[in-house]
């Protein structure tokens, strides 16, 4: 069981919708550099493509700046959890060669207007079961700590 005491680190990272645009934007809360520099400026949320990834997600969220390769430098599959409005996603870098996953949980307001990232950096469970058990445990923390 997870609680206050036993929480792995995490930024909270605040988006506020903008239709014009079609681009969750940080908030006047969010200085320009975010308290998590893989959180990009700006976020989209957009239908997969088949060849884009291959978890079992049915929508992407994604920064707009781009690697030279061509890569977005935030990408991730947005999978949903048992809790209404949250997603799961990773975000991945190289680090001396090596891949780092980190878990990002997602929560969207009743209307769409405004995200919340959940940020644990460099902090992931690769075991489906059991990374969706800590999401479970997670999220009612959260939901306590942060909207209640």
């Amino acid at each position: 069981m997870i609680n206050s005491s036993n929480l792995p680190q995490y930024k909270t990272v605040f988006y506020r919708n903008n239709p014009q645009t079609g681009y969750y934007t940080k908030t006047e809360q969010q200085p320009e550099i975010t308290p998590v520099m893989r959180l990009p400026y700006q976020l989209k949320v957009e239908n997969t493509q088949l060849h884009q990834i291959k978890c079992n997600a049915t929508q992407i969220i994604r920064g707009k700046e781009i690697y030279k390769s061509g890569s977005f430098k935030f990408f991730t599959g947005m999978q949903e959890t048992n809790f209404k409005q949250w997603f799961a996603g990773n975000d991945y870098e190289f680090s001396r060669g090596q891949k780092i996953l980190s878990l990002s949980l997602f929560h969207f307001s009743m209307d769409n207007s405004r995200l919340t990232v959940f940020y644990f950096g460099r902090f992931y469970i690769d075991r489906r079961e059991a990374r969706e058990k800590f999401i479970n445990d997670i999220t009612p923390v959260l939901l306590r700590r942060h909207f209640l």
